[in-house]
């Protein structure tokens, strides 16, 4: 009897050694499966993470250089309107002096009704 004790726990214990062995095998598979995956889906990932940045900055960039353009066109408009401000001022001043009592007489009638102007609206 002792014999076929010893037998069975022989080969209990070959069965939980092929077990392990098994398992352990079976372990180191599924870990270099997943390790072989793992790269290509890291490479995947920083790929698109690369691709989303390069996207990003050519937008930046783009807005850039549409502001860029913009302000170059207002300082551009700017210098325009400052000129043409200039022009017409000089063009004022030269219609006083050429005619000065005319230009006293424009600005009282101009004078004269804007006070009768802004005085009805008081009064409302």
């Amino acid at each position: 009897m002792e014999n076929t004790t010893d037998s069975k726990i022989n080969s209990t214990r070959d069965g939980v050694t092929q077990i392990g062995s098994n398992l352990r095998a079976d372990a180191h598979a599924a870990i270099d499966k997943v390790a072989d995956k793992v790269p290509a889906t890291t490479d995947r990932l920083a790929n698109s993470a690369h691709s989303g940045v390069d996207k990003v900055a050519d937008g930046v960039n783009k807005v850039a250089d549409t502001v860029e353009s913009t302000s170059g066109r207002l300082v551009a408009r700017g210098k325009q309107v400052g000129e043409s401000y200039k022009a017409l001022a000089e063009s004022g001043r030269g219609r006083v002096r050429a005619h000065p009592a005319m230009s006293v007489l424009l600005a009282a009638a101009a004078g004269y009704g804007l006070s009768k102007l802004l005085s009805s609206r008081g009064a409302k």
